[in-house]
């Protein structure tokens, strides 16, 4: 199973998902600073307090310990002596692979970095399915006193926006509870699919039929995790909604901080329902990372809170320290790894090689006439 995550983590895809986040991204920045206009952004800049922006930073960070630390207090459960390097390593990699895999599907980068610090694959999936649902919890709970408090600075678009995300939210969640709580409901489903497979594609039978022993051995660990994390660490799950709380209260305060480098007007209650709400509407944006989406969503919550012409550097600025470095940190990290797992593998092969060598001693070589 770690082979195929590294399969997955290859670098075709990784190319291609980068290409594809770098594109919209680029869409979704040319939307904004069309909106906001380009002719004042120098203008802009030059009275921007650049120095504020050290707040920002140090809230990115808090934001990275506050994600790594998710992962952690459940994985040092299991793997006690996994070091936390290993577990903010493991989330800059999610951080990175979500940017670059539609829906931002970044469950593969940490599967990765602990595969490769040994921790058993169904543990680390536990984990980050109840993290996951931490996120959920939290955003749900937000989204839903944000709909009742009904602010009156929302625009009003974003009622369908948000209608969309909440039966998102309800198909998604549905699915992860029953991953968490009742995995073999899934793994039925995923049987039937593997069965259809094997009956239209009889040359598949022998893959399908691979991946059907893996899969049930990781549902019967996964539960076993599961139930240990529910009955017995109901704290640890407690934590894990708390950082999650945290490392989002992080990102907005440092919008905060931008908006006041900015010199604009907004307060740090309207970015936090604003932050709540972009957080919310852009988890099931079908695009890398949410790229593109998120960028138009910031200028329609953003467009009556500062003025039109900040609006741009906003976004450019929030994206950069919410995302963009946390990718970019992500990226050196996934790409360390793997040419750690090629130097592995090359000398692996070396070693298979030597003792063969080693029993077909070279003869001595002679030419035509006999002669050594």
């Amino acid at each position: 199973m770690s082979e195929s995550l590294g399969g997955l983590m290859s670098r075709e895809n990784v190319v291609r998902g980068t290409l594809l986040f770098v594109l919209c991204t680029f869409a979704g920045l040319f939307i904004s600073f069309l909106w906001g206009g380009i002719q004042d952004i120098k203008r802009v800049v030059s009275e921007m307090h650049g120095r504020l922006l050290l707040g920002t930073c140090l809230c990115m960070f808090v934001d990275w310990i506050f994600g790594a630390l998710r992962f952690h207090i459940f994985i040092r459960k299991v793997t006690p002596k996994i070091k936390f390097r290993d577990s903010f390593r493991a989330n800059m990699a999610t951080l990175c692979v979500s940017c670059i895999t539609p829906f931002q599907t970044g469950g593969v980068g940490h599967l990765y970095i602990y595969a490769r610090a040994g921790v058993p694959l169904s543990a680390a999936i536990t984990a980050g399915i109840i993290c996951f649902i931490s996120t959920l919890v939290t955003l749900i709970f937000f989204a839903g006193g944000i709909t009742w408090l009904n602010p009156s600075f929302l625009p009003r678009g974003i009622a369908w926006v948000s209608l969309f995300s909440f039966l998102m939210f309800g198909l998604v969640f549905t699915g992860f509870v029953l991953l968490l709580f009742k995995p073999e409901i899934i793994f039925r489903f995923f049987h039937w699919i593997c069965q259809t497979v094997q009956r239209r594609f009889t040359r598949l039978a022998p893959i399908v039929e691979r991946a059907v022993l893996k899969v049930e051995v990781l549902v019967t660990e996964h539960k076993t995790f599961a139930t240990m994390f529910i009955r017995y660490h109901k704290g640890t799950c407690a934590l894990s909604v708390l950082l999650t709380c945290g490392f989002f209260g992080a990102r907005i305060v440092g919008s905060y901080i931008i908006v006041r480098a900015l010199n604009g007007d907004a307060t740090l209650w309207e970015l936090s329902i604003v932050g709540m709400l972009l957080n919310f509407v852009v988890l099931f944006a079908p695009s890398p990372g949410a790229s593109g989406v998120a960028e138009v969503v910031t200028v329609g919550l953003m467009e009556s809170l500062i003025r039109k012409e900040l609006i741009p550097l906003f976004v450019l600025l929030t994206r950069f320290f919410t995302l963009y470095c946390g990718v970019v940190i992500g990226g050196i990290v996934i790409g360390l790894q793997l040419t750690k797992d090629l130097r592995k593998d090359q000398k692996g092969v070396v070693k298979n090689a030597m003792p063969q060598i080693k029993s077909s001693p070279v003869r001595k070589l002679s030419d035509k006439e006999g002669h050594e």
